[in-house]
């Protein structure tokens, strides 16, 4: 699939890029629960179709084509967007390309892309993002805040270049990507990714020490159970501690609420008796 020729579009690289700005903007902020997302993908194409559609009642009917039931992804689903206003400049130029089209080529993809964007983005990509800002906020480095403005800002500039990707490549854009396999092994990699960066934030900042000690008959020093821990594996006990919580939010569906309340009572339970 190769790029739009230049010199047959109506569209700019500037109106595109405004379009998913405009996106960037609305994806959350007037979704509702009869069609989710389609009012702020409407909003945020109506310059480029005014200037697709000179006549009213085509802009209307424009409009009112493109605030359907929408619900995606706001980053990389954006590809999606760009698809869709590739194909209304496509119609604006007398190419055959029929409402039905546009609604079942935006429904189908939709959902995948959604899928992708959630783990790629919110799964993987704000908690490395937002664990790291986490760090240099508890040493008291003033890094923290420009690490956490990074997730935002990578996000806008991969958004933007998902939205020009669909716009430049058109209806076929995520169909090739689907099927060549490339957006699963991305999710693979930055999950491997995510993963290690959480193991080693959780070795570094999860702190745990039993203060347990006993003294056996004919010995003049007592012995720490900790340093017993230490000697077979050094962070055995928060790595078991993270075991715990893992499957406890499993089994209980993510009751994060009574999981913090859970833990500051044992802390409180057990620093009272010394045991750490």
């Amino acid at each position: 699939m190769t790029e739009k020729d230049s010199s047959k579009q109506l569209l700019t690289k500037q109106d595109v890029n405004k379009a998913w700005t405009k996106w960037w903007l609305y994806a959350e902020v007037s979704s509702n629960d009869v069609v989710f997302q389609g009012i702020p993908h409407m909003l945020s194409i109506m310059d480029p179709l005014r200037k697709l559609y000179p006549d009213d009642e085509d802009y209307k009917d424009a409009l009112s084509r493109n605030s359907q039931f929408y619900n995606t992804e706001g980053t990389i689903g954006a590809v999606v967007n760009g698809m869709t206003l590739s194909m209304e400049e496509e119609r604006a130029m007398g190419e055959n390309v029929p409402d039905e089209v546009i609604y079942s080529i935006r429904t189908a993809l939709m959902g995948p892309m959604a899928g992708i964007g959630d783990s790629l983005i919110w799964g993987t990509s704000k908690a490395i993002a937002l664990s790291i800002a986490t760090t240099f906020a508890l040493a008291g480095n003033v890094l923290a805040v420009p690490a956490a403005l990074l997730f935002p800002l990578v996000t806008y500039f991969i958004g933007r270049w998902m939205y020009g990707l669909g716009y430049d490549l058109g209806r076929g854009a995520v169909m090739n990507m689907l099927k060549s396999g490339i957006m699963d092994k991305i999710i693979t990699a930055s999950g491997i990714l995510g993963l290690m960066v959480m193991g080693a934030l959780s070795a570094e900042n999860v702190g745990l020490e039993l203060m347990v000690e006993f003294t056996l008959a004919n010995t003049a020093d007592p012995i720490s159970i900790q340093g017993m821990l230490d000697s077979v594996a050094p962070g055995l006990l928060p790595l078991g501690i993270i075991g715990l919580v893992y499957l406890y939010l499993k089994k209980n569906n993510n009751k994060y609420g009574t999981l913090i309340l859970l833990i500051i009572v044992l802390a409180l339970v057990c620093s009272f008796f010394g045991i750490v």
